[in-house]
């Protein structure tokens, strides 16, 4: 690993990037939201989707629209795909990767949601083609690991949406 040196508020953050990466390689991060939704049983809410080649469960969520605010787009997003009104309570995960295959910075933020009304059903003009309730003692083999690492964290974060 090399080590590279981004200059911060307060100094210097040092951080490593994988050996090989080359520094001119384009500077993209993509950001998504994910929604972990239980139900009054305490199942979680997973989805499979339509283009996934491997068709692993998931947390539903989607990538972050330009002048979209975080918690805003796993609104839109379970609204559009899902036909559920819903609201990020506090946010329990951050996954921040570097996807080698696509060649960009992903980082991803798991949000608590609850349900103000609807019942998730996959819609027509969604990208999932699956959704299941779970007990979540028990989840179904082929799990995202974004979803596994979610669902193990343990810690809560209130947050403030507008």
């Amino acid at each position: 690993m090399k080590s590279v040196s981004i200059p911060g508020a307060n100094g210097n953050i040092h951080g490593a990037r994988p050996r090989g990466m080359e520094a001119s390689l384009p500077n993209r991060i993509e950001l998504t939201s994910r929604a972990l939704i239980r139900n009054e049983r305490g199942s979680i809410l997973l989805v499979r989707s339509k283009d996934s080649a491997d068709r692993l469960w998931q947390m539903p969520g989607s990538q972050i629209r330009r002048g979209e605010s975080c918690a805003m787009s796993i609104v839109r997003c379970l609204h559009e795909d899902l036909g559920i009104l819903t609201w990020p309570v506090s946010a329990v995960f951050i996954s921040d990767q570097f996807d080698t295959v696509v060649g960009h910075h992903v980082l991803s933020i798991t949000y608590a949601v609850s349900i103000l009304s609807g019942e998730p059903r996959v819609t027509a003009s969604g990208q999932w083609d699956e959704a299941h309730w779970f007990p979540a003692s028990r989840p179904p083999e082929g799990l995202a690991e974004e979803t596994v690492n979610a669902l193990n964290s343990r810690e809560f974060v209130t947050f403030s949406a507008s």
